[in-house]
């Protein structure tokens, strides 16, 4: 019964205000505009909650009326857009049913409405505090009487502040499910999306709260508009290196190979402890980097085409940005899941790599991650890395037999190829080397041929002085190259004699240097590869180099008893190599992408052995072989 006369009483109240909103659309036109802006007044955040429910809930009657004549109700519809969800849910709920009921009705409501959801993403600043009152005044008659004022408990600053978060969660949770009504409504609106995230994305210098605010809010959108995750996954990376260049490194450079103890210096910030000396950009970078991999952790399972995205928005915003430090730690993460991802990631660096037809700055750009990724993957497979020293020094022989004919090289980005399969190798090759057939590969690439060739890469410009002076310490204690080559290679390093390189040499960077931001550091740290545990030299890596050193004795002893006709330093060019039975496949992400099957590959499971082949005329060059349709695995 009482619930009944209540229903009666609302539609009875709401009757009562359609007729007022009917009555000032109507004098509204007719030049009378006091009853009109009387309903102006009452949509104000300001005005009665029960008014405005109620306006909300009548407008819908009225749209027929709206649209006849949209410009004589501007102030209206510019009202009704203005709409913050930061109020009570009766007032929200009533809201989400008039913003469904316009851009079901007229499409000219499509735009605002998307505009003003996506407005509502924004984070809003905390109310101030109001002033306490002033405790009551006093009577001196009344100062002799024993009297109790009962205290008010106060309200802590932290308290405050979750109180406003809540609300704030509250917020942004109501204006996802009237998204989700208005794209459930009307598919077509997918497309009004896009161009609103750009234009409210926070710009950069905006305080950290507003700009994760905003992200979280994006990565919640695409879990029920899956037609917008590749797009806002490409936004937010480009969002991510945006603030990524603007944070300032030491500018002393750091040996590649020791700037890992760097991670347990005093002066790598702790999040829980931070110093005055923070840089504000690296820990709003690094706030955004760990709600981005939490995104990334959740919908990895479900988003098949996650890992695509991710490579695309590599291609297009991290390859070619100079010494980005952070974003492209995403594609690291992410490739991590699956083999597949880890050979697509490694063909598309691979192919450009090594692809004359591409620009050298990205060709150079490729040849440092994939030099960085193969050495500080941990969990890439021997396999894969075997694979990659096998192309790439595939490629490099090619090179060589031109250079012994013509005198010149026709790769410019050689020196660079040369640096990147030596640097792979001081990370990876004890661990290749941990069996016999690993260490046999090691040493069937032919390290001797390369080094020594009269390009003598060791001493280009290009070629960083600690990556050549860890790789003949490598050398040396694996056997790659001989005693006379190492102590002819080695003169060469000596600074007296390269007062050219050292003044010219430019500072050496390889992307996936370690990883300093500490909040979203856990994602990274289990996968990554130290150089500690990858030195020879390092105590706890003892056992693994003796059984190295079992392998290499026995490699000597049977190279004693080959035929005088074989050398390990021949070309890997030769036609004596049988066919891997696997290729890179194409990249699907990028044209400039475009992965190359070379052929001649080895079995990478059995002990190569090489011979000198007559060199092919200086004219012709290493041919690629393309598949588009073939996909085989390592």
């Amino acid at each position: 019964m009482e619930a009944d006369l209540a229903a009666k009483t609302e539609e009875e109240s709401l009757l009562g205000m359609h007729t007022l909103v009917q009555t000032a659309l109507d004098y509204k036109v007719k030049g009378n505009p006091t009853t009109y802006n009387v309903i102006l007044s009452k949509l104000q955040n300001t005005s009665e909650d029960e008014e405005r429910r109620q306006i909300f809930l009548v407008l819908p009657r009225s749209i027929s009326v709206l649209t006849k004549d949209l410009d004589a109700y501007y102030e209206l519809i510019h009202r009704i857009y203005t709409f913050d969800f930061m109020t009570s849910q009766p007032i929200i709920d009533a809201y989400i049913r008039l913003i469904t009921h316009f851009v079901t009705a007229h499409t000219t409501f499509l735009q605002p409405t998307i505009h003003m959801l996506v407005r509502n993403f924004l984070r809003v600043a905390r109310p101030q505090k109001a002033a306490a009152p002033a405790p009551p005044s006093i009577a001196s008659s009344t100062l002799n009487r024993r009297m109790s004022i009962p205290a008010v408990p106060a309200v802590s600053e932290a308290q405050l502040e979750a109180e406003f978060e809540e609300s704030l969660q509250r917020r942004f949770a109501s204006v996802h499910v009237a998204f989700a009504k208005v794209l459930d409504l009307v598919p077509t609106s997918i497309h009004h999306v896009f161009p609103c995230l750009c234009d409210h994305f926070p710009h950069k210098r905006i305080e950290t709260p507003f700009q994760l605010s905003y992200l979280n809010n994006l990565f919640k959108l695409t879990t029920y508009a899956k037609g917008l995750q590749e797009r806002v996954v490409g936004l937010v990376v480009e969002k991510l290196v945006s603030i990524d260049v603007e944070i300032k490194l030491d500018a002393t450079e750091e040996d590649v190979f020791t700037m890992d103890d760097f991670l347990d210096d005093e002066c790598c910030i702790d999040p829980e402890h931070p110093s005055a000396a923070l840089d504000e950009m690296a820990d709003k970078l690094d706030h955004l980097m760990l709600a981005t991999f939490s995104y990334l952790e959740s919908e990895l399972a479900t988003s098949t085409h996650l890992f695509s995205y991710l490579l695309k928005s590599f291609d297009q915003s991290i390859l070619n940005t100079h010494r980005s430090k952070y974003p492209q730690f995403l594609i690291f993460y992410v490739a991590k899941h699956s083999i597949d991802h880890q050979e697509h990631f490694l063909s598309q660096l691979i192919s450009v790599s090594l692809d004359a037809k591409v620009p050298p700055v990205t060709r150079l750009s490729c040849s440092s991650y994939l030099a960085s990724y193969v050495a500080r993957a941990k969990y890439l497979s021997i396999t894969a890395i075997k694979h990659t020293l096998f192309h790439l020094l595939r490629h490099i022989h090619n090179q060589v037999d031109i250079l012994e004919q013509s005198g010149d090289v026709p790769d410019k980005c050689l020196v660079d190829i040369i640096q990147t399969a030596c640097y792979i190798a001081c990370f990876r090759g004890l661990e290749l080397c941990s069996t016999e057939t690993g260490y046999n590969f090691v040493r069937s690439l032919g390290w001797h041929r390369v080094l020594t060739c009269s390009l003598q890469p060791m001493r280009q410009p290009v070629f960083h002085a600690s990556v050549a002076s860890e790789f003949l310490n490598a050398a040396e204690l694996l056997g790659l190259v001989s005693e006379d080559s190492l102590e002819s290679l080695l003169e060469g390093m000596k600074p007296a004699k390269n007062l050219e390189r050292s003044a010219g040499t430019p500072t050496c960077f390889f992307p996936f240097d370690p990883y300093l931001l500490r909040r979203s550091f856990r994602f990274i740290g289990p996968q990554y590869l130290y150089w500690k545990h990858a030195d020879p030299n390092w105590s706890g890596n003892s056992e693994a180099f003796a059984l190295a050193q079992s392998h290499m004795k026995t490699y000597d002893e049977d190279e004693t008893t080959t035929v005088d006709g074989e050398d390990e330093n021949a070309s890997m060019a030769s036609s004596s190599y049988a066919s891997l039975p696997g290729s890179y496949i194409r990249s699907s992400i990028s044209e400039m992408s475009v992965v190359g099957s070379y052929p001649g590959s080895e079995d990478l499971n059995e002990p190569l052995q090489h011979q000198f082949q007559t060199p092919q005329p200086a004219v012709q060059k290493p041919t690629l072989y393309y598949h588009d349709e073939e996909e085989i695995g390592f």
